[in-house]
Parts: structure tokens; C-alpha cells; sequence
């Protein structure tokens, strides 16, 4: 009996001893475990560490439809900025413009137009006719620029003058820049074309004296002169629209750019319009109080100055008109 006790007390003995055992080693296991989380905790790598990209990559993620910019935080926390106000459209005008330059949308009869306005008081002004050649010319004749011939004059404003032949035109290739239209060389103290005042159904406007004049018969003219231009058709006399549409030439008839000039008491207008034809182009001089007014070239030869071209500079021009203190 002594025997068999001896060896059970030994048997309870490394039982317990096995149990100390898997003790220490299951703490030391769950130990090294709490240190391993700890070190899946994310820390900052400085720019200089060295590491390597995991084995496995990471999966993308699939493209949106549209795809999206790529921002940095501070783009996307700044505040939009403002949209700009939108300008309210400009109303149409009617009555006098104001002095000098502007851009107006015109209110007539027969609609809204928007021209461009050089509005001069005559008071210590003086007209200026020009022309490239000092003679009657029938082809290959000189041609300006309309700066040239306000500079050349000592002018501040000046437009481009009568109906001309352009060079590029092919029914023009034997009358290259030439005009028909009688135009008074200030510079010269003569006419070009004189030959041609007796035409019918041409109007003129002329400057003498220090005053403006319409004639709405150029052929009729008897008068002294310094400066004068010859052109087709008249506009308007005593404010009436005295356009005949039914003699006008297909180009004139056609709505387009047209440049011209009128005249209100005192008051020089040089416009040059868009999107009109004949009939437009006068009510828009007698919308804005003209009494009188005369058709000019237009189309690729519109040119407008003062101070700088308006509009153009266009092509270079046979003759223009000038306006000189």
C-alpha cells in the first residue's frame, strides 16, 4: 500500500507541473500575440525609410463612368467663386447720340439697329474732302488707308468716302480703284470728276463757309465750296426719308454694312450701320435727328476713325472724308 501511494503522489505532482508548463507557455503566446496587433498599428513613415510594397497588391477599385478630378483638400474646402453678373442688354436709343464715339442699338420703324456714331459739333471744325490721285484717274489709280488720310490732314475723325472700283473685284480689272463720283480735293482747291456733276439722282454734302450743306441734286450745284463728296442715293432731306428703292442696284437693296453721313443743324453724323439696307439705313439717320443724309460706301470699305479706327480699317480707299480743327 505504502508502494502504490508513493506513486500516486508522483503522478499528482507532474500533473501539476504540466499545467504550470502549458501555462507559461500560453501566456507567453498570447504575450507575443498583444505585440504583434500592436505593431499592425499604422505609424508615419518618414521620407527616408526604406520600405517594400506589400506582395500582394491591392485590388482597384472600378472606374466610375465620368471620371472624377483629382483635388487637393484645399481646392475642394475653398469657397467658389462668385459668378460674374450678367450685363443687362443695352436698350435701343432714339433722338440726338451723345458727342464723339458710341455703339448704339437704334430704335426705328423698322426695327432695332446697331450702328457705330461719330457725333461732331462744327463749332471751330472744318470739313476735309481727300483723294489719292490729283487728277482724274481711270485705272491702277492710289489708294490710302483712312488713318493716312485724318493724319496726312491733321484730322481727329474721319470716313471712308464714295462708291470706288475695289482691285480685287474681277468686273473691276480695267478700272482698278477708280471712282466715277465727283469728290472736291481740299488739299488741291479742285474737283476730281468734275465731268460728272451733271448726273442725275446723285446727292451731295459740302462745306463752306463754316457751315454743312445737303444738296439733294448734286447736278444742281452752283455754289463755292471747300470740301464735297458726291454719292448715291440720298437718305433724307428735311427728315424725310426720300430713298427710292425701286432704282436701287441689287447690292444696294441688300441688307448689309453702309456707311454714310448726316447732317443735324450744327451737328455731323458719321455712322456706319449693320444689317441694314437702304430704307433702314435712313430711318436709322432720322431716328437719331438727322435732318439730312447721304449714302457712302460700305461693305469691305467701311472704315470709321477718331481716335483710332471704330470700325475697319477695311481697304484702302480712293478718297475719304475728314474732320480738322
Amino acid at each position: 500500500m505504502r508502494k502504490f501511494s508513493h506513486f500516486s503522489g508522483f503522478a499528482d505532482l507532474a500533473i501539476i507541473f504540466v499545467v504550470i508548463i502549458v501555462v507559461a507557455v500560453t501566456g507567453f503566446i498570447v504575450t507575443k500575440n498583444r505585440k504583434q496587433t500592436q505593431n499592425l498599428i499604422p505609424v508615419e513613415v518618414s521620407p527616408t525609410s526604406s520600405t517594400q510594397p506589400d506582395a500582394t497588391p491591392t485590388p482597384e477599385a472600378s472606374p466610375s463612368a465620368q471620371p472624377s478630378p483629382s483635388v487637393s483638400p484645399s481646392t475642394i474646402l475653398s469657397p467658389l467663386p462668385s459668378p460674374k453678373p450678367t450685363p443687362s442688354p443695352v436698350a435701343a436709343v432714339s433722338g440726338p447720340p451723345g458727342s464723339g464715339y458710341s455703339r448704339v442699338t437704334v430704335k426705328t420703324e423698322r426695327g432695332n439697329f446697331t450702328a457705330s456714331v461719330v457725333s461732331i459739333d462744327m463749332a471751330g471744325v472744318r470739313m476735309v474732302t481727300d483723294t489719292g490721285n490729283e487728277d482724274n484717274c481711270t485705272t491702277d489709280c492710289p489708294v490710302r488707308s483712312l488713318a493716312d488720310y485724318v493724319s496726312s490732314n491733321g484730322g481727329f475723325a474721319g470716313i471712308n468716302g464714295s462708291y470706288f472700283c475695289p482691285e480685287t473685284y474681277p468686273d473691276c480689272a480695267d478700272k482698278k480703284n477708280s471712282f466715277d463720283f465727283p469728290v472736291y480735293n481740299s488739299r488741291l482747291a479742285k474737283w476730281i470728276n468734275n465731268d460728272k456733276l451733271f448726273w442725275n439722282s446723285r446727292s451731295m454734302i459740302y462745306y463752306d463757309g463754316g457751315i454743312m450743306h445737303f444738296q439733294r441734286d448734286a447736278n444742281s450745284f452752283g455754289g463755292s465750296l471747300s470740301a464735297g463728296v458726291v454719292n448715291y442715293p440720298g437718305l433724307l432731306d428735311g427728315g424725310n426719308v426720300i430713298v427710292d428703292e425701286g432704282s436701287l442696284s441689287e447690292k444696294q437693296a441688300a441688307k448689309g454694312t453702309k456707311g454714310g453721313i448726316g447732317i443735324r443743324g450744327n451737328i455731323v453724323y458719321l455712322i456706319i450701320a449693320s444689317g441694314v439696307n437702304m430704307a433702314d439705313f435712313a430711318h436709322v439717320f432720322k431716328s437719331l435727328g438727322a435732318d439730312s443724309a447721304m449714302n457712302l460706301d460700305g461693305g469691305g470699305s467701311s472704315a470709321l476713325w477718331f481716335g483710332g479706327y471704330k470700325v475697319g480699317p477695311g481697304r484702302a480707299l480712293p478718297n475719304a472724308i475728314i474732320f480738322a480743327r
